[in-house]
């Protein structure tokens, strides 16, 4: 039987989170998808782990990138799925056992050729979830000015348009889920957010980084991308292992709020955008 959805999951480094997520998803109610996993070579038991879930999952299978490019890993994936749609998924994502039920019921009800979900956050503390819904009201927003946005974790696609949009771009090292999504939405195809069910984010990196310190972060990279700067790969590292192992002031804030807020069609917006740039690398925030 033709799987209804190909999970394509990237991978590096992920032999602590991606069991999790296998578990998740050997114990779906809906059982017609097939799992693609797309290792960046990692170094430690990703690809054990992962073959240890054989008999649960009969229908996964396990590739290697020549590259470790979340991007390039997603194409590679696409290319061998069979799925009317394709479904990519962060290793660290946690699913409910209703999930790809779900989702399948959201597409049969309200159709669409690119979608993504609202999230919640992989704990119950009370600022976790902060950015688990500022993640979302900043997905809705986006949306609403017509500068579509998702969060690269989980987005899916019509595996028949795929190929249509151009893929990933490999050569975009933060954000290529909005590009993609974007470049969807100008070649006229639906993009949809919907707001359940909803996936488990991991916040292991704001975690790590703290959370006003990885919010910063954000900030400047997404206006590097608007005042179309070069971001380097190492300022958005992918893979498990970066993750083992905070102030500023209120004017800061408040610049990057009112920056965010503008749309890139307001004359200043760029100037605005590299003076905060620079206000961010002086500061080494």
């Amino acid at each position: 039987m033709r799987p209804y959805f190909s999970i394509i999951i990237p991978a590096l480094n992920e032999e602590v989170a991606l069991p999790l997520l296998l578990e998740d998803l050997a114990n779906q109610t809906f059982k017609n998808f097939e799992i693609i996993l797309v290792d960046g070579h990692s170094e430690d038991k990703t690809v054990e782990k992962a073959k240890g879930f054989a008999k649960k999952l009969p229908r996964l299978t396990i590739t290697n990138s020549k590259q470790r490019n979340v991007s390039t890993q997603r194409n590679l994936g696409a290319k061998v799925a069979k799925g009317k749609y394709l479904f990519f998924n962060d290793a660290d994502n946690r699913l409910p056992s209703y999930f790809l039920e779900g989702v399948k019921y959201n597409l049969s009800r309200k159709p669409t050729d690119v979608f993504t979900n609202w999230c919640i956050s992989d704990t119950d503390k009370p600022a976790d979830k902060a950015v688990a819904s500022l993640i979302n009201v900043g997905i809705e927003a986006s949306n609403l000015i017509e500068y579509q946005a998702a969060l690269g974790a989980l987005i899916g696609c019509r595996r028949s348009i795929f190929s249509k949009i151009g893929g990933f771009n490999p050569s975009i090292p933060f954000a290529e889920d909005g590009e993609f999504v974007r470049r969807a939405a100008k070649k006229g195809f639906r993009f949809t957010i919907y707001k359940t069910p909803r996936f488990t984010f991991s916040l292991r990196r704001f975690r790590k980084s703290g959370k006003i310190r990885s919010l910063q972060q954000y900030a400047k990279l997404h206006l590097k991308i608007l005042s179309q700067k070069n971001i380097d790969k190492k300022e958005y590292p992918m893979g498990g292992h970066t993750f083992t192992g905070d102030q500023t002031t209120n004017s800061l804030l408040e610049k990057i709020q009112t920056a965010l807020s503008l749309t890139s069609k307001q004359a200043k917006l760029k100037e605005k955008i590299k003076s905060l740039i620079t206000l961010f690398e002086n500061n080494n925030l």
